[in-house]
């Protein structure tokens, strides 16, 4: 009677303990951290499918399918959860669900079939799974969504450790079909034995150490390459996600390589094999009846058929290997996705950039997650170092443009989200870099993501130095999210005085503690470096002491605040925001705020740049009602990548209070297409308008969509992105070629009409009414489509 292996036993008792230990580190994240993320959730359920997965390997049932449905099954929920940024809410919900759920029954079907003494815990556990889903739902209905998935994650993988350790090792019984030599690897062949075969099989083992080395020797030059590529193609800097980002992409080609194996070559090559075994299995009877002197062939065509034949025989026994060991299915894998791979690294760049095939790209996704929680506490201690810095009060953040006093009329731009770097920021540079000649524009905004992808200093000569080279008249700036994810390092060192931006990097280390790559000398050659492009591309920035600002005139107060990555503001800036919205009293005030309150018809909306905010909603919109009750016109903000406009009447005493928000991110950056796709039948607001519009926008996709997206964008047309949301797959498309639909905003001061005028620019110049799709009391009344978009706001004092 076969025994359980000992090295068996304690491997899976061990694995058993650290997913407790697993589990338990995700139940009490909270305690820690504040909150769940759902990314970083998705990291443990994926650890605990890659266990679960090599436990299955290791079984007496590693060769049947059935029994990696539990590990496929989490690896698939782990990569939804890392996905969740991109999927909506309600989406997401359903399709954990319906995993936990088809998990539930597939362990009760396998407990049926199984023998009576295994039949109680298989049982268990999939009621335990299935209990999971519904309670999983519920919570989601009084604690929200995250808390839900958090708790029954945590409590998920915790079983699945208790199950582990628990339950009885099952004995290994030998694979009896292995030792058979002169059987056929592939037994749906349905040939019989020949020694024919057993030749074939000594062969392929005399020569397996061999073909593995090869393999292990062009799967390692691959990836050399990949790397190398990948570190030709990025920014190198001296920190460490600098040093990590070509490693990054790497390993996000290895992961689009199993992907390709998994889901397109090995399905293709098993239904291949299936659909041809008629034709194997006349051609081995015609080889082993020829062998025998039975029949005759041609010498050619003998030699074609035989060698087709090896390389089948070759592929069973490879895949054989890999049903019964971990590393044979690895390396099987990566010979079958790497061809692919490859291609598809090579050719990624000729056929369009797109933020979610590019693996280069996919870097920022883990600086997302390592500082998207830090960005409050690192301003504030900022804030306090700079203020220390300068011995002063808030008048430290105020800037003070020449020709904004007094009582003459003045107009500045404001630019959202331009890093890209590629032609669809260039094509607006015309433009604006035209209207900074006239003596009426004082200044310039930069309202969100000034680099892409990463914020990295390399990347500000070729995304901003240039781009705005001629641009005589100051430039400020607030971050967007990518400029976070250097910890705001580069931006400070570009757009803060000296002082204030050494201040502002010490203090960011220190309340690090120290445990980062940023030392003395790294802030002594980024303060270097911005200087010398200062000075190079005479570009008048460095002027700002925050990544925060205000303007107080007489009659006109400018509010600049940052909103970080999760659209948040710490403690020290909503002080400051407070009493600035004071000093603002009975002025015109405008804000310029990182991330917007409407976007794609929807009020605070869940998702900012594909990225999941909801857990801030609250908060963000309690910024927005601040603004508000201080009599805040207009409110202007970049991160969606294109316009929009909404206007809100403020619910009073005084009926005809409005605030005016719009959406300026077109300035460079890939065009968000969730607006003009995907817009809702009832929009948050009554009054609103977009550009591009719906048809432009589609007539635009249909003309120059690539084959190789043509899939996403009937996936867009025909399910409207399901599960995911129309403005997720913003990323995919990003077409460098007129028509482009970028835009910014002039905004004139006109305090001789005393009214302000913001004037929507694209490539051409202003922009038409007819280039709008509008709905409600936007365009004026006795304007012609053909008008220039001039929004009119009274400067009258309330």
């Amino acid at each position: 009677m076969p025994m359980p292996s000992i090295a068996g036993a304690i491997g899976k008792r061990i694995a058993g303990a650290l997913l407790i230990a697993l589990g338990g580190l995700v139940l009490t994240t909270p305690l820690v951290a504040g909150r769940w993320s759902l990314a970083i959730l998705g990291l443990p359920l994926i650890a605990m499918a890659i266990a679960e997965a090599y436990i299955a390997f290791t079984s007496p049932r590693g060769a049947e399918a059935s029994a990696y449905l539990p590990s496929a099954l989490a690896f698939l929920a782990g990569n939804v959860l890392l996905l969740s940024s991109a999927l909506v809410g309600h989406g997401l919900l359903v399709l954990l669900i319906a995993i936990l759920t088809v998990d539930g029954f597939g362990k009760i079907i396998v407990a049926w079939r199984s023998s009576h003494s295994d039949r109680l815990p298989s049982v268990l556990n999939g009621l335990f799974d299935l209990a999971c889903a519904a309670v999983i739902w519920s919570l989601s209905r009084f604690i929200g969504i995250v808390q839900a998935i958090g708790i029954i994650v945590g409590a998920y993988i915790v079983a699945a450790g208790w199950r582990l350790l628990m339950v009885p090792v099952e004995p290994v019984a030998p694979d009896t079909a292995a030792n058979v030599s002169n059987v056929h690897p592939d037994a749906g062949l349905g040939v019989p034995g020949n020694e024919t075969f057993a030749r074939l099989r000594s062969e392929n083992d005399s020569g397996s150490q061999f073909v593995r080395g090869a393999d292990l020797l062009w799967l390692s030059t691959l990836g050399i390459v990949f790397l190398a590529i990948h570190a030709g193609r990025m920014p190198l800097t001296d920190d460490m996600l600098g040093r990590i980002s070509p490693f990054v992409a790497t390993v996000g080609d290895v992961l689009m390589t199993l992907v390709f194996a998994m889901v397109l070559m090995l399905p293709a090559r098993l239904a291949c094999r299936r659909v041809t075994r008629p034709v194997e299995r006349l051609a081995w009877s015609l080889r082993l009846d020829t062998e025998q002197g039975a029949a005759r062939m041609n010498p050619v065509a003998d030699w074609l058929m035989r060698r087709w034949l090896e390389a089948r025989f070759g592929f069973s026994l490879r895949l054989r290997e890999a049903r019964l060991s971990l590393p044979f299915a690895l390396i099987l894998l990566l010979r079958l996705g790497l061809p692919v791979t490859a291609f598809f690294v090579a050719f990624n760049p000729i056929w369009g950039f797109s933020w979610y095939f590019n693996t280069e790209s996919w870097a920022t996704g883990i600086y997302q997650k390592l500082t998207e929680l830090r960005v409050d506490p690192w301003r504030a201690n900022m804030i306090d170092a700079v203020t220390r810095a300068y011995s002063g009060g808030d008048e430290l953040f105020r800037i003070d443009p020449q020709g904004t006093a007094g009582n003459g009329d003045f107009s500045f731009l404001v630019i959202g989200d331009p890093g890209e770097g590629d032609a669809s920021q260039y094509a607006l540079a015309s433009r604006y870099l035209k209207l900074g000649q006239s003596d009426d524009v004082k200044f310039l905004v930069i309202s969100s993501d000034v680099i892409y992808p990463a914020g990295a200093i390399e990347d500000y000569e070729a995304k901003f130095y240039l781009p705005f080279q001629g641009f005589a008249k100051p430039v400020y700036a607030i971050p967007g999210n990518h400029d976070w994810f250097d910890a705001l390092e580069s931006f400070n060192a570009n757009f803060l005085e000296p002082k204030a931006a050494r201040s502002a990097m010490e203090a960011r280390v220190e309340a690090d503690l120290g445990l980062t790559g940023t030392n003395a000398r790294r802030i002594d050659n980024l303060m270097a470096h911005a200087a010398r492009l200062r000075r190079l591309y005479a570009i008048n920035v460095g002027i700002q002491r925050a990544p925060f600002f205000e303007l107080q005139t007489d009659d006109f107060a400018l509010l600049a605040i940052d909103t970080g990555i999760l659209r948040t503001v710490d403690e020290r800036q909503l002080a400051w925001i407070e009493r600035a919205l004071d000093r603002s009293r009975g002025k015109f005030t405008m804000a310029i705020v990182g991330h917007p309150r409407f976007a794609g018809g929807h009020d605070i909306p869940p998702m900012a740049e594909g990225q999941d905010v909801s857990e801030s909603s609250e908060k963000f919109a309690a910024l927005y009602r601040l603004l508000a009750t201080h009599n805040v016109k207009v409110a202007m903000a970049g991160d969606t990548h294109d316009f929009e406009y909404y206007r809100e009447n403020i619910a009073g005493d005084d009926p005809a209070r409005v605030m005016h928000h719009f959406v300026n991110g077109g300035g460079g950056a890939y065009l968000s297409i969730g607006t003009a796709l995907d817009f809702p039948k009832e929009s948050a607001a009554a009054d609103w308008a977009f550009y591009p519009r719906t048809d432009h926008l589609r007539a635009k996709m249909d003309a120059e969509m690539p084959l190789w997206k043509q899939p996403f964008w009937y996936w867009i047309r025909w399910f409207n992105a399901w599960p995911f949301s129309v403005e997720a797959f913003s990323g995919i498309f990003d077409f460098n070629r007129a028509p482009f639909f970028q835009s910014f905003m002039e905004v004139r001061i006109e305090r001789s009409k005393k009214r302000v005028v913001l004037i929507l620019n694209g490539v051409h110049g202003p922009l038409q009414w007819s280039d709008l799709q509008a709905s409600g009391a936007v365009i004026p009344l006795g304007v012609k489509p053909d008008d220039p978009v001039e929004f009119i706001v009274s400067m009258d004092r309330q």
